[in-house]
């Protein structure tokens, strides 16, 4: 549902026809930026070569999911699912177009405009970024409760 998302927003940011134009609009924009680089236009110009440690991720992701992952944990099959399909909606239009369309552009604040890929894949790290911290919490909580008779 979200690819189809992220490809349906992409049309309608490409297709002269049917232009969205939300430039009034406080809070956000839909807008149309070919994207050679990764995150902030890092590496811009060479979309193969990130096409290439794209693929190096998701090959250590399989390697990850299949040595580390129970798959009762939901977070962390969530996230994963996030951040693969992130990256292989990245990776998909970095091997057709040769450059990513980001399309969403934020108006109350100056930040660079983004897709629906790029928020799978934050999102992903911001779940992860959480479980770390909860993992832990709880484990600093396990070890101080050990210490106090």
């Amino acid at each position: 549902m979200l690819w189809q998302l992220g490809v349906t927003i992409r049309e309608l940011c490409t297709d002269t026809f049917a232009q969205i134009s939300t430039s009034g609009s406080a809070i956000l924009s839909f807008v149309y930026a070919k994207n050679t680089g990764g995150a902030f236009s890092l590496f811009e110009g060479h979309p193969y070569l990130l096409a290439f440690f794209a693929v190096l991720v998701l090959g250590g992701l399989v390697v990850y999911v299949y040595k580390r992952v129970i798959f009762n944990d939901k977070f962390r099959i969530l996230a994963l699912i996030f951040f693969s399909a992130g990256i292989l909606g990245n990776l998909y239009e970095r091997i057709v177009f040769g450059h990513v369309i980001d399309y969403i552009k934020l108006n109350f604040v100056n930040f660079a405009v983004f897709n629906v890929f790029d928020v799978m894949i934050c999102t992903s790290v911001f779940i992860f970024i959480i479980m770390v911290l909860y993992e832990d919490i709880i484990f600093i909580l396990v070890k101080n409760g050990k210490n106090n008779p």
